[in-house]
């Protein structure tokens, strides 16, 4: 018996040393914790652009999920996102995930929506809007990113009258024909027509107004 337990002993040693180490939390709260773990990737200008722009994702999600506290956290790291959609030759690819960030960061949130208007948010967002995507060299995906424009424009809109009046300001007659040209594309998949939603909260005139 004793060779027994002695071998029962020698195994539990082994399996017990081998454990991994308990995670060591940057922040008590589990998601500030994953929040700051993200935005180390989000900062790190040596990783490839994809892998920030996915970080800039995480950060959205778990900022919209995590409550209050992790919503002012991620105030923090909206430049950072910003920065990323204003860098030359991005791939709709890096420009959506960013733009699906920045939408959960904001949403609800006048704190982190004022932060990306500080951060000239609105006018990089009519800038994507006006590019061409019928142009030879243009990506294919390019309406996808103005969809996502669309959708980010009401999210930071639905409850801040002040991003209303910017985009009157800015925006001029240019937003109002972009939009009205957005709505009448296919928006398959989506829960609603974003254009046509952001459309009636500038309280643009009905096309039938003009006939």
């Amino acid at each position: 018996m004793g060779i027994v337990f002695s071998a029962l002993k020698t195994c539990y040693n082994f399996y017990t040393s081998a454990k991994e180490p308990v995670l060591k939390l940057i922040d008590p709260v589990f998601h500030h914790h994953k929040i700051k773990i993200y935005a180390m990737d989000l900062r790190n200008t040596e990783l490839p652009l994809e892998e920030r722009a996915k970080a800039a994702l995480y950060i959205g999600l778990l900022a919209y999920t995590g409550g209050v506290g992790a919503g002012n956290i991620s105030t923090q790291y909206i430049q950072d996102m910003v920065d990323i959609l204003i860098m030359p030759d991005t791939s709709t690819k890096v420009r959506i995930l960013v733009l699906k960030g920045l939408s959960s960061v904001c949403y609800i949130n006048p704190v982190n929506q004022n932060e990306a208007k500080a951060h000239h948010l609105p006018e990089i967002m009519l800038s994507y809007l006006e590019e061409d995507e019928d142009s030879a060299e243009a990506d294919p995906d390019v309406v996808l990113v103005k969809f996502w424009v669309c959708y980010l424009m009401t999210v930071v809109c639905c409850n801040n009258m002040s991003y209303i009046r910017l985009f009157h300001e800015i925006g001029g007659q240019t937003l109002e024909k972009r939009l009205e040209y957005l709505s009448n594309m296919e928006w398959f998949g989506w829960p609603q027509n974003y254009a046509t939603l952001m459309y009636i909260f500038m309280g643009y005139p009905s096309p039938e107004a003009y006939k």
